[in-house]
């Protein structure tokens, strides 16, 4: 059992803040808002006033912390190194003891099940669940091997990702190429497991291809950072003991990751050393790309460079040296998409204007191919194409699977 995670919410942290106001010119929540209560400086106000004795904790207050999308961002650009996320999971596990969110809970609750028997059971049944939906209620859109679910309720009407052949059939599978250069242990993360088997394929083939065994855990479930950005630390340390146990029984050099949001749980609050695949790929420079002379873009994931703390320039020069294809950034590359789990439901409205800053930032570009680095902004990427951008003509894809296609070697 791992030690417990403290979560006192002490006055040290709390007041680490000098309220420069250097966070507000990157937080996705405040550019929409414009209130000095949806940035980062205003909610560690909040914190330090609730703290100090001077504001009871309500649900206003409640309110303003779980409007953060949890990007770090704001971590990103401080100059006083402020822990946010260190505060503000704090902040929500008191929030979340007093004032309680039933839907919130089960969200998290239903993402610990993951990689369990009953989770490999329900997503065998989910195709057919999706068409015994009718009709009426969904559309299929082939371009993204996807289903328009129309729910009634906009907030849970979304374009979702038609469930992978085989869920959860990466578990235990190996390879080993000839003269390998090390071993890799691939952490696949629940949208993989569910909905992005191709995409963990191509991981697994990628590496392949750079000379490294790559292996897939049995019984790994979710890394546990949605519950705790979420607040939800017990369910965390359980998913954190489970997976340390399964983790532990294998030698590896590094555990590989094609969702950084993962690789920032493993890397900071496991403790192991991880790498995402594209730093491998980087790595590895003389592996060649060829394009079909299109143009290219790239949405960079929070995560990537705030918890993994990765230098945003893999991606430009994987990109750049592909032969025979244009990369173009947009202005808003690497301002945050929108999605960040539950905040795309539980601050619907601030969510999709951010969607579709994004969608028209990357549209701008005049690319045919829109990348990413984690399937949870592949999902939300293609769910905002679908509505508010041109879908038909601009393919959205995880970068593992776009790099895998363009392998310019042979790929058997």
């Amino acid at each position: 059992m791992a030690d417990k995670i403290d979560v006192t919410l002490s006055v040290e942290l709390a007041h680490q803040c000098v309220k420069c106001s250097a966070c507000r010119s990157v937080c996705p929540t405040y550019s929409v808002v414009k209130e000095e209560r949806s940035s980062p400086r205003g909610r560690l106000a909040l914190a330090e006033a609730v703290i100090d004795g001077i504001l009871p904790l309500n649900d206003d207050i409640a309110r303003q912390w779980n409007e953060c999308a949890m990007c770090r961002r704001c971590e990103w650009i401080c100059p006083n190194e402020v822990e946010y996320k260190e505060i503000m999971f704090r902040a929500r596990y008191k929030a979340d003891k007093k004032i309680k969110e039933p839907v919130k809970t089960a969200v998290y609750k239903g993402l610990a099940t993951f990689g369990t028997v009953i989770s490999k059971i329900s997503m065998k049944f989910a195709p057919s669940l999706m068409k015994a939906y009718g009709t009426v209620f969904k559309k299929d859109v082939p371009e993204y091997n996807a289903v328009f679910l129309d729910t009634g309720v906009p907030k849970f009407t979304k374009l979702i990702p038609k469930p992978t052949a085989k869920p959860f059939g990466l578990r235990g599978k190996k390879v080993t190429p000839e003269n390998k250069k090390g071993t890799l242990l691939f952490f696949t993360g629940c949208m993989i497991d569910a909905f992005y088997g191709k995409t963990g394929e191509s991981v697994i083939k990628l590496m392949e291809k750079a000379g490294y065994e790559v292996f897939v855990p049995k019984n790994i479930k979710c890394c546990g950072a949605p519950q705790l950005y979420g607040g939800y630390v017990d369910l965390f340390e359980k998913l954190y003991d489970h997976n340390k146990k399964e983790i532990d029984k294998y030698s590896f050099d590094y555990i590989v990751v094609a969702c950084p949001t993962c690789g920032g749980a493993l890397k900071e609050e496991y403790g192991y050393p991880v790498k995402d695949f594209a730093e491998i790929l980087k790595e590895e420079g003389y592996i060649t790309f060829r394009g079909n002379g299109e143009k290219v873009t790239f949405h960079f994931p929070c995560h990537s460079y705030t918890a993994m703390k990765m230098n945003p320039d893999i991606y430009r020069d994987l990109l750049k040296n592909i032969k025979n294809a244009e990369y173009r950034e947009g202005n808003e590359a690497m301002m945050c998409c929108g999605f960040a789990g539950y905040f795309s439901v539980s601050n619907y409205d601030v969510a999709v204007e951010l969607q579709k800053k994004k969608i028209k930032d990357l549209q701008d570009t005049g690319s045919q191919y829109v990348l990413s680095d984690c399937p949870g902004c592949v999902f939300n990427l293609a769910d905002g194409m679908y509505k508010h951008g041109d879908y038909k003509n601009i393919d959205v894809q995880h970068l593992a699977d776009y790099l895998y296609e363009r392998l310019e070697d042979d790929k058997s």
